[in-house]
Parts: structure tokens; sequence; C-alpha cells
């Protein structure tokens, strides 16, 4: 049992969670609200003003979320000249210095773009309505939180932990559980991916043109602790980046995507200069772009380049998961 005083902690504690699960859930649902209606707002012509990526003088390390993409641009709603900073729904979000880097690509000073705007406030407007950067983040935030606050309220209701008929607590499976959702989760983009992959290939194509394909290094700095000292060591990272321009309906864009298996990362500068080979800037390329939202757009439909990523995933987690669940199935009730 727990004593007066702990039980008032795990309340306090259990309505924390509660709260947090509350707040997140109604924002994520708002988000996707906020999704759907943007797909039906007006749409006019803008122009980029401002595309620039703000990161700290002490940035040191590529690996760190520090870096966040700056893009304005003009417009004109409402019978007046506006100006705003929104590309997605929930706005940018602090990423790494490659991430932002690659979205301010899409998006280069003088470019005429398409902007959306609610048509009851035009002051709001978005580059890119059907998207948005936290939504997988703020989900499973969403569901560790359920869980917690699920696990605490139970124990605060019964006025003690709770325990299996073994002694093992019940939120000892929470851990498996979650990592298991993860497995569900790429199991989903896995799917997803090949969806969007098989329907790009039925996409109309455009004449497009290779700007830019260069090889990128970042530098991760890897700390390690031993009983002596705390050092640091530098790795270095290479990954291609690529940019072709295309016209579509009167429209520029600029596409950065060569196919739907993600940014290949290599350790070795020779892999990533091999896959950098294969277009040069000038190069006339075939694009292939979504009807509905054409500055979504790939080169490489077919391809099944790191198409198995999210497989690998999702069995690491049904592995791991699996064994830790069935572990504690077996001590807790065995």
């Amino acid at each position: 049992m727990l004593n007066a005083q702990q039980l008032m902690w795990t309340q306090i504690a259990a309505g924390i969670s509660v709260l947090l699960f509350g707040l997140m859930l109604f924002n994520l649902v708002r988000m996707r609200g906020r999704m759907q209606a943007a797909r039906s707002w007006d749409k006019v012509e803008g122009i980029i003003t401002v595309s620039r990526v703000d990161q700290p003088a002490t940035h040191a390390s590529d690996d760190r979320n520090d870096a966040k993409p700056i893009i304005r641009y003009r417009y004109q709603a409402g019978g007046q000249e506006l100006e705003s900073d929104k590309v997605f729904v929930g706005g940018s979000v602090i990423t790494t210095r490659v991430l932002a880097a690659k979205l301010i690509g899409r998006y280069p000073v003088g470019a005429h773009v398409d902007v959306h705007v609610d048509p009851r406030q035009p002051t709001e407007a978005l580059l890119e309505p059907a998207a948005a950067q936290n939504v997988a983040a703020l989900v499973a935030f969403t569901i560790v939180f359920g869980c917690i606050a699920a696990t605490l309220t139970a124990h605060s209701l019964a006025g003690h932990v709770l325990y299996t008929n073994k002694g093992v607590p019940l939120f000892a499976f929470a851990l498996p559980i979650i990592v298991l959702v993860g497995g569900v989760f790429c199991v989903a983009e896995y799917v997803r991916t090949r969806r969007l992959a098989s329907a790009s290939l039925r996409w109309p194509t455009a004449a497009g043109r290779v700007t830019r394909c260069d090889v990128i290094e970042e530098i991760i700095e890897e700390k390690s602790d031993d009983d002596k000292s705390r050092s640091s060591k530098l790795q270095h990272r290479y990954q291609v980046d690529l940019r072709y321009a295309y016209r579509v309906d009167k429209r520029d864009f600029i596409g950065t995507e060569v196919d739907w298996g993600g940014t290949m990362i290599s350790g070795l500068r020779e892999v990533a200069e091999k896959a950098a080979a294969k277009y040069r800037p000038g190069q006339n390329v075939k694009v292939y772009y979504d009807p509905e939202r054409p500055g979504h757009a790939v080169l490489e439909p077919a391809s099944r380049e790191g198409a198995l990523g999210p497989l690998i995933g999702a069995a690491v987690c049904a592995v791991v998961g699996g064994l830790f669940l069935t572990i504690l199935i077996k001590i807790g009730f065995a």
C-alpha cells in the first residue's frame, strides 16, 4: 500500500500526466483538422523574400537539432499586401542543419510560389497545407504520455502499486508495449511509402533540369564518458544534396527527392560521390509530380532503394519488444 504522502504524489503525477496527455491529444486533433481545412483555402501567387538557415555560432555537431529554416514570402489577399513565414501547419521546427538547408533549397529567394490563404483571415497563410513537420513526434509523445497517465491513474485509484499475481509491477509492461507500438508505426510507414511509390508511377511528368548535385559533409560529435575523463570525437557522414527545377502550369518548382527511400547517408565520401555521379548540373530529367501538390515530386518513383528501412526497424521492435514482453508475462503470470 502507498502511504498518504506517496499516494498524494502519485495522484499529483497522475493529474499532470492526464493533463499533458489531454493537451497533446487536443493539439493533435486540432492540427489534423487545420490541415484538412487548409486544403480548401484560397490559392494566390506569392514570392519568396527570405530563405536562409539560422543556427547558433556555437554549432559544433550536425547531429544536433539547433538549426531553423527561415522562409518568408509576400502575397496579396483581401486587397492588401501581406507577408508570412509559415510553411507548414504548426510552423517550422528546430531541426538539423542539413534538413533545414534541404527545406530552404526548395524555396530560393525570388521564386514564385502558391500561397494558401485562409479566406476568413487573410493574414493566415501556408505554403504546404497538406504537410506538418511535427505530427509524427506529437503522435509518439501522445501515446507515451497516454500510457504513463493510464498507469499512474490506475495506481492512484487502487491506492497502491499494481502487481501481477507473481509480484511484477504492471508499469513494467509499458516499455515493451511502447516498443511494439513503434514497430507498428514502422510498418505503417513502409505501407505508406510503397503506396506512394505505386501511385507516383501514374503521376503526370514534367521536363526538369538538375540545378545542383553536391556531396554534403556532416560533422557528428560523439561524446564518450569513462572513469577517467570525458572525451569526444568527430565523425564524418556524407549525403547527396540534389536539386532540380521544373515547371507546372506556369509555376516554377524546385525538387530535392530522388526516390521514396529517404536520404542516403554514408560514412564514406566515395559512396556518396558515386550516388551523386548519377546526376550532374544541367542534366535534363523527367520529374514525376503530384497533380494535387505539384511541389511534391520525385525522379525515380519505382526505385526500392532504402525501402526496407522501415521494415528492418519494425523487425527490431518486434523482436526486442516481443521478447521483453514474453519474459515479463512468464515471470509475472506463469
